[in-house]
This record gives structure tokens, sequence and C-alpha cells, in this order.
């Protein structure tokens, strides 16, 4: 039988250095935590482990039940209490994140977008999601949308066409923007995503864009005045959690970098060439490192 005593140590010492006061007063404080998403994450393994036998007491379990509850509870809470992170009345650039249109998303987030680009004529429009085995990139069909309904110049507007997902968004985003030279124009950003969304975006972008970059982060209204503890809502605000914990993975591999070289900045070139040794959905894509390696700093290779 495999030994997983560390891994049930771990999820064991994880819960011990939480109570629920604590999460009340992150909660008050808008802190999202990193932690919330290690736990959680070690919690979906806590059932898997008891099913290959390792002694993981039932007491304990159904504690990690209750707080993997309360950490999605606290995601929910965030959403409905910070549906817009900033207010830019005067965007230089506004992005637009793809998804699948399976439950209307796209379609929705392409509304809000073609009202942006009305309101703001003269803002640059990025728009961004690639596709696996597709006839049309996800960026491709927002723009088809954009053009069919709303007043867009088709000259303002950017193509990102190679992120799998959200991750991939945000770096390859700003990798464009370095090529074509736009960046360090770009004051004001708002960036358009689903509510749910909201979350990783924000932990994301914030981690990647300059800091001298103000954003908003706006979700359309149909799924904001949804926001619930329904099962729906639950299931993909977990999903959520996931995801982001996979890009956190992503991001602590650089930090570990970081302490072990002098003068290494945690920038979107070491997270791009991480995404290629390590990401899944991004692994040896060399035609990727072909597009933007002209921005990219080499000494970090």
């Amino acid at each position: 039988m495999v030994d997983y005593r560390c891994r049930i140590d771990k999820i064991t010492n994880l819960y011990k250095i939480y109570d629920y006061d604590m999460f009340f007063y992150q909660l008050r404080e808008g802190i999202l935590d990193e932690q919330f998403r290690e736990i959680f994450n070690e919690i979906r393994w806590a059932r898997e482990i008891k099913k290959l036998g390792s002694p993981i007491p039932e007491k304990l379990l159904n504690m990690l039940g209750k707080l993997r509850e309360r950490i999605v509870d606290y995601y929910i809470e965030y959403l409905k209490n910070n549906r817009e992170i900033k207010k830019i009345k005067d965007p230089d650039l506004i992005i637009g994140l793809g998804c699948s249109n399976t439950l209307g998303f796209l379609d929705k987030r392409v509304e809000v977008l073609g009202k942006l680009v009305e309101k703001f004529p003269e803002a640059r429009v990025l728009l961004s999601g690639g596709g696996m085995g597709v006839l049309k990139t996800e960026a491709g069909e927002m723009l088809e949308k954009l053009k069919k309904n709303y007043k867009a110049d088709e000259k303002l507007i950017i193509l990102e066409e190679d992120s799998l997902d959200t991750l991939g968004n945000i770096v390859f985003s700003k990798l464009l923007l370095k090529k074509m030279n736009i960046l360090s124009g770009i004051e004001k950003i708002i960036v358009v995503t689903s509510p749910f969304h909201v979350i990783r975006v924000h932990s994301l972008f914030s981690r990647v864009f300059p800091k001298e970059i103000s954003f908003e982060i706006r979700g359309h209204d149909y799924y904001l005045n949804k926001v619930s503890n329904d099962a729906t809502t639950r299931k993909i605000v977990e999903n959520e959690i996931k995801s982001l914990y996979r890009s956190d993975r992503i991001f602590n591999i650089v930090n570990l970098k970081e302490e072990k070289k002098n003068n290494f900045k945690v920038d979107e070139t070491s997270i791009f060439y991480q995404m290629l040794l390590y990401h899944d959905l991004y692994k040896n894509r060399r035609d990727i490192l072909r597009k933007y390696y002209v921005c990219l700093e080499t000494y970090k290779i």
C-alpha cells in the first residue's frame, strides 16, 4: 500500500492553522489568501487517499469537508460583495477574455464589450482567447460578434489567439502588447469577463501587469444577479478555486527560483518559461516561443 502519511500530516496541519474566525476576518479585509486555495486542494485529495486504504480518521474527513464548504462560501461572499474592483472612466485599453459559449457566457461578455467599445470609441480593444481543434478561436468569435452587432473600429482591435486558459490570456496579452510597443503607453484598462471569474482574473492580472496600470475587472450582470449558494454556483466556484490553484503553482515555481538567484524579477518572462516547462496546456509549445521570443528577456532562459 502507498504510504500517504506525509500528505495526511500536511492536510491535518493545514487545517489546524486556520480557524473560522480567520475566514471572516480576511473576508472583511478583502484578502484573497493563496493558502485558502492550497487548503482546498489538499482537502480534495483527502477522500481519494482514504479510498486507497490510508488511515485518515472519518472525523478528520468530516472536519475537512466543512472547511472546504467554508472556503467555497468565502469566495461566493466575495463575488456578492466585490462585483467590480475599480471604476475606470476613460480606459486606454479594453480587454475581452474569451470562453466557451455553451451557457451563453461569451455572448454576455461581448454584450458588455460592445457597450464599452461604443462608449469609448478611441480605446484600443484586445480580444484574448485561442482554442484547440476549432475552426474559429474565441478571440475570432468575439471579433465577429462585435463587428456584426456594434460600432467597432477594427483598426483598434488586437487579437490574441494563443491562450487556452486565464493565465495564458493575461501573460500572452501582456507579451503581445509589449511586442507591438503599446504597453508603455497604457495607464488604464478595463477587463471584461464573467462575474464568477473576477477573483481569478484580478489575482493573476495584478501579478502580471505593471503596478502602475490601473485596472477594473468587469463582470456582466447576467450572472452577478444570480450569485447564490445553489449547486450550480458552488460547482462553478469550486472550479475557479482549482484553476487558480494551478496558476498559483506556476507563480510558486518562479518564486522559488527567485530566492536562489539575485536580481531575478518575477515578471511575464519568468512565468512564460515556466508555462512552457510545466503547464499542461503549453508544455513544449515552440510555436508560442517563436512568436514571443522577441519581447522576452533572454537571460532568463
